[in-house]
């Protein structure tokens, strides 16, 4: 009998398509789109912020995500589904980063796995431009992969926004941040998981005050010598807002 000996695979050809190479950035299967931040942009695969399944987000509640992600949440027309923020929303604020607050959804579930269900049924639904999640306690892992399918199956991204010292545990999500706010409104990022490269160093993106908070600026005849004012940390636009 005659053995049939296999056609040896062309690796060459199936570079870019099949293969993945850890020191260059990846493809991603689904679409992205830009997050308003041409620096972030260049740091991840597909060039922002993923359409379909889970992102994550380490940062301190109201530190300043709302300001980050309003240049892609900004656009179109959906609802915006928002589970437990961590203060209610400021109209004002959010208008002046080009926030619609007539597509918000807002919803403040007591418990966690109250909150987990509302995400997985804004997801799998498929009609929300995005499904946001605060949670500053852990999430179970299977809770997590669960709400990642579904993002999937239902095309539409979720962001969990968690506290920085999740960082060490594990997660399904394929594109993870660490954010920390740095003094004069501006905020530190650091894509730490992708399908890509390390990151050389975190980037500082200088965020937008909100016009109804914007702090004063000096009259021209005021020429009184006197110190500068020491750096205020970043905070997120709705606590800026609760100050006034």
């Amino acid at each position: 009998m005659l053995s049939v000996l296999p056609a040896p695979i062309d690796l060459a050809a199936l570079e870019g398509r099949l293969l993945w190479r850890a020191g260059r950035m990846a493809e991603p299967p689904a679409l992205t789109a830009a997050t308003g931040w041409a620096a972030l942009d260049a740091e991840l695969p597909g060039g922002g912020w993923p359409l379909a399944g889970m992102t994550e987000l380490l940062i301190e509640p109201a530190g300043g995500e709302l300001a980050l992600l309003a240049p892609w949440l900004g656009r179109g027309r959906e609802p915006l589904l928002w589970i437990a923020p961590p203060g209610w929303p400021c109209v004002a604020a959010l208008r002046s980063l080009g926030l619609a607050v007539e597509r918000l959804v807002c919803v403040d579930p007591a418990r966690a796995a109250d909150a987990a269900w509302a995400a997985e049924q804004g997801l799998r639904a498929g009609r929300c431009a995005a499904v946001l999640w605060w949670q500053a306690g852990p999430i179970a892992a299977a809770t997590l992969r669960r709400l990642h399918l579904a993002a999937q199956a239902g095309t539409t991204p979720l962001i969990t926004l968690r506290a920085p010292a999740e960082r060490s545990h594990s997660s399904p999500a394929p594109l993870r941040l660490a954010c920390a706010p740095q003094p004069d409104y501006r905020l530190a990022v650091e894509v730490f998981k992708r399908r890509g490269p390390p990151m050389a160093a975190p980037l500082r993106l200088t965020l937008p005050w909100p016009g109804s908070v914007r702090p004063p600026v000096p009259e021209r005849h005021d020429a009184v010598d006197r110190p500068a004012p020491a750096p205020v940390a970043a905070a997120s636009p709705a606590r800026l807002a609760a100050r006034v």
